[in-house]
């Protein structure tokens, strides 16, 4: 059975939807608002009726990456919340009282960097979670997970995407490329860093060069950005640049995808070692 990732549009926020290799359900951050309500839940429903979700897994606690999960959790039960246990910035807004009241509810499983899940042939690899190396910066205090789709023998990846949540620069170079060779980092499918900021390349403790060693190390094929309307100038025109310079490309050349452009996307890695991404879903 493939791995399935669903990028479901959610506009400026992230949600990410995985059915994994022996028929479980898993969500990485969420982002349903009243606008958007009726369509993500519907969609949700739609691939996994009512089934429960496994995990709700928070990158971490910006509202934008939480907000609604109350939500998801009365339409498809969810059975643990799993995040860094670290608080963010935002701890007396509504999303992050509700969000805790939930966590609290349902019970919650703190996750370290350096360690993996098994989901039958699907394995999430936590790449980053909270990092004592980076205490000043909340961001990359966040989970990373490459999530690959494995072969019988277990130590061969057929296919992978990486989903960076709002890592930064800083966050890769002083931490996850400390951790990790090229030959881990190396993924089919790259989530762009928080919606497109070039706070992805841009190392503030280096203003002269902008940092590029993670995604070579990664070599993506495509690009996929989590975005909406905003105020913030997602994606930002120089990260699409980088985007486009450093991934090689689909079949058919296209090298970036946007949730605000082709809608939600279905990203399947196969048994065979190749994938497919099915747009406006």
């Amino acid at each position: 059975m493939m791995t399935v990732l669903h990028f479901i549009n959610v506009g400026q926020g992230n949600m990410v939807l995985i059915q994994t290799a022996d028929g479980r359900h898993l969500v990485f951050d969420c982002n349903i608002t009243i606008e958007n309500k009726g369509d993500v839940l519907s969609y949700v429903r739609r691939i996994i009726g009512r089934a429960p979700i496994h995990a709700f897994i928070c990158s971490h606690r910006d509202s934008d990456h939480m907000r609604g999960v109350r939500e998801l959790h009365n339409q498809n039960t969810i059975g643990s919340i799993w995040d860094s246990d670290y608080p963010g910035t935002t701890t007396t807004s509504p999303e992050y009282l509700d969000y805790m009241a939930l966590r609290r509810q349902v019970g919650s499983q703190t996750i370290k960097k350096l360690t993996w899940e098994d989901f039958g042939r699907t394995r999430l690899r936590f790449m980053s979670a909270q990092d004592y190396r980076l205490e000043r910066n909340a961001n990359a205090q966040g989970i990373v997970i490459k999530v690959e789709h494995r072969g019988y023998d277990r130590n061969v990846c057929l296919g992978s995407a990486m989903l960076t949540a709002d890592s930064d620069a800083e966050t890769w170079r002083y931490g996850i490329t400390k951790d990790y060779g090229s030959a881990d980092l190396c993924s089919s499918v790259l989530m762009a860093g928080h919606h497109g900021s070039i706070t992805f390349f841009d190392d503030p403790a280096d203003t002269k060069n902008y940092y590029f060693d993670h995604i070579i190390n990664m070599a993506p094929e495509v690009t996929i950005i989590s975005v909406g309307q905003n105020g913030h100038g997602h994606p930002d025109k120089k990260a699409l640049q980088f985007y486009e310079h450093y991934s090689s490309g689909a079949k058919n050349g296209k090298k970036i995808f946007r949730t605000d452009h082709e809608g939600t996307m279905k990203l399947e890695l196969k048994d065979d070692g190749l994938w497919s991404l099915n747009i406006n879903q």
